[in-house]
């Protein structure tokens, strides 16, 4: 039944001899990849649009959301739409509906999320379709965070040295030049966080030109 709302828009613009153009591209991360479609025609100010984990499902999304606005606007009748069921009114005395028809109900059109043409977003309906995330899937998020969270972001303003580099190089300094240097251990910081500080315990007295 996807496939018929596409053919139905396709015959209806065939009718106004104008042809709707279908636009698909990727949208959202790597580990849960969506497809956003947009549809234009000519000669209407109105763009439908629809998303869906496969580029089908996606294009169907806005050939039914652009139908809906084709109904808003009085151009055609909801029962003239395939994928639509218009409930029949029954013999009974609550005069309730008979058959398996189901009532269908417009919903207002999708605002766009701001940013749409930014790299991962995407139009969000009312309920998010698509699979939740698995668990190893939450922990390469995690892990992809932690390590964004490491990165010195102040870097250039310190040369970019950190403890591990600067004790290397001066490690290097001090075997270049035959200097003997100890190391002198300090406890700091409160008894339940005592952390230990070293340091080169001899005064070095020299010009450095860097």
């Amino acid at each position: 039944m996807a496939d018929n709302i596409k053919s139905w828009l396709h015959s209806y613009c065939e009718k106004k001899k104008i042809t709707p153009n279908f636009e698909v591209r990727n949208s959202g991360p790597k580990y849960r990849q969506r497809f956003l479609c947009e549809v234009r025609v000519s000669g209407y100010n109105y763009i439908g649009v629809g998303n869906s984990t496969c580029k089908k499902d996606a294009q169907s999304n806005a050939a039914r959301d652009f139908a809906q606005f084709l109904v808003r606007q009085g151009e055609v009748q909801s029962n003239e739409l395939p994928d639509f069921k218009v409930p029949e009114a029954g013999g009974g005395e609550d005069g309730s509906r008979s058959g398996g028809g189901e009532e269908f109900k417009f919903s207002a059109p999708m605002a766009p999320v701001p940013g749409l043409r930014e790299e991962g977003n995407v139009y969000h309906p009312i309920q998010r379709e698509g699979r939740q995330m698995t668990y190893m899937e939450r922990i390469q998020e995690r892990k992809a965070i932690e390590d964004a969270e490491e990165v010195d972001l102040t870097g250039n303003i310190h040369g970019n040295w950190t403890v591990e580099n600067s004790k290397s190089r001066l490690h290097m300094f001090l075997q270049t030049n035959k200097i003997k240097a100890d190391y002198k251990y300090s406890a700091i910081g409160p008894d339940h966080n005592r952390q230990q500080l070293t340091g080169p315990h001899q005064i070095l007295q020299c010009c450095v030109n860097a």
